[in-house]
């Protein structure tokens, strides 16, 4: 017997009994009640749709099954997985570092793809911050589209990897696949990780867009910004979205929503943000910007 396939059991047993529940009322209807008994002891392995209905006996998820199991602490693709979801809003170059570190690791051990696709995503990334050389960082987010282009269909992981690439695109195809993506992410309605994604996919393709002046198109998404950040508590994301909005208003020579900016800098105050505060009124046009030279070494 594995060592993992007596944790499982053991982790069963241990979070029923903590929980107050019988193995009556763990097997319910589901399954008879000597079957669960040999599941505890791993005298036999669930099939998937018996442990996922022990799962919902339990009031658990996979995930959080997953995360006891593993006494409390991330495994190690999860813990890349984990770090690569702070990228999204937060780029940085100690933690695209921590990433490569990690991820080199992983697939020294054991071949993953999405692993590899992550590596060339985050090397692509640290050539923006550190060289400001979107030609070369393209040579790795090509590697990722090669795999991505050739799916039906995309998932929430792809979508994260896709999301992180679309500097390789011109901004008006960019916007093509954002607009593919955004509609796969409606299909998530109740998961906050796809409504986080979404607001991602709007701040880098607006990125793309205000770089090339596009800002009537930029505008357009960014209000979808603003209204998916405001409404899913995302105060960083939102600020982003009116300081955006200004400068394309601006741009524009719309006049009918005044001092955005400033409500986005007391959005900032109110966080404890100085630095966002100082970029908002010194460059807006290119703040939070990736793609934008001046900023990247803000973003470091």
């Amino acid at each position: 017997m594995s060592l993992t396939s007596f944790s499982i059991g053991a982790t069963l047993k241990k979070i029923r009994e903590n929980k107050g529940y019988t193995q009556k009322e763990i097997s319910d209807d589901t399954m008879a009640r000597s079957t669960y008994t040999k599941f505890e002891r791993n005298d036999i392995t669930q099939t998937l749709s018996k442990y996922m209905a022990i799962l919902d006996h339990m009031d658990m998820s996979h995930e959080e099954f997953i995360y006891i199991l593993n006494e409390y602490e991330l495994g190690q693709k999860e813990t890349i997985l984990y770090l690569f979801r702070k990228i999204e809003k937060n780029p940085n170059s100690a933690l695209i570092d921590e990433i490569i570190e990690k991820g080199e690791e992983l697939v020294q051990e054991r071949y993953d793809q999405l692993i590899l696709d992550i590596l060339n995503a985050c090397r692509g990334y640290k050539i923006i911050l550190e060289e400001q050389d979107l030609t070369k960082a393209k040579v790795y987010a090509q590697k990722v589209w090669d795999r991505l282009e050739t799916l039906d269909n995309w998932y929430l992981a792809e979508m994260r990897i896709l999301n992180s690439i679309l500097y390789l695109f011109d901004s008006e195809t960019a916007a093509s696949l954002t607009n593919r993506a955004l509609a796969n992410l409606d299909c998530y309605p109740h998961l906050e990780e796809a409504a986080s994604l979404k607001i991602s996919f709007l701040l880098h393709v607006t990125n793309l867009l205000m770089v090339d002046k596009n800002y009537e198109q930029a505008l357009f998404y960014v209000k979808q910004m603003e209204g998916t950040a405001q409404s899913t508590e995302h105060p960083i994301m939102w600020a982003t979205a009116l300081i955006r909005k200004e400068v394309c208003m601006t741009k524009l020579g719309d006049t009918t929503e005044l001092r955005l900016i400033e409500k986005a800098k007391r959005v900032f105050d109110s966080l404890d943000k100085p630095t966002l505060t100082e970029w908002a009124e010194n460059d807006p046009e290119n703040f939070y910007n990736l793609y934008a030279k001046k900023q990247t070494k803000l973003l470091k």
